[in-house]
């Protein structure tokens, strides 16, 4: 008997909000380390989001993100201010964010998931660290998929 071939994974498309291209790579790195295929949408500074979250909620055809990674950081608008107006569009309502920082501090953290982020990551310096980022895009993902 032949085996079935399998069936590539499905590409999960991600918005990714990183000015720090250094940090976008370790973003693909964390992913493609944890094996999941993924489409990224990335985007340097908050104005940018905006407009891509704006021009997404506009056209009805277009595909809404799986998850967001938004750093806090962010020139022109904030991760703050981003999830903020992503929350005020429907299609993007109960769209899974991470927000990534390199901001240790719990009134941060708190301040993000208050207004609506599924999780909180500060980047650490380490390349092991950094890649447990992709498990925390997986249990995100698969958190929201449970409660469809």
């Amino acid at each position: 008997m032949t085996p079935m071939p399998q069936k590539a994974p499905h590409p999960v498309f991600l918005l990714v909000a990183e000015d720090n291209p250094a940090d976008v790579g370790l973003i693909r790195l964390a992913l493609e380390s944890n094996g999941i295929v993924s489409h990224l949408h990335v985007v340097q500074d908050g104005e940018a989001a905006v407009h891509f979250i704006e021009a997404v909620e506009a056209d009805h055809q277009a595909n809404c993100p799986t998850l967001a990674i938004l750093d806090l950081n962010l020139p022109r608008l904030t991760g703050d201010e981003i999830l903020r107006r992503m929350r005020l569009c429907p299609r993007w309502r109960n769209v899974p964010v991470i927000v990534v920082s390199s901001s240790p501090a719990a009134r941060d953290r708190a301040g993000a998931l208050s207004l609506g982020a599924s999780a909180y990551f500060t980047k650490p310096s380490e390349l092991d660290q950094f890649l447990s980022l992709g498990s925390l895009v997986k249990d995100v993902i698969a958190c929201n998929n449970n409660r469809d």
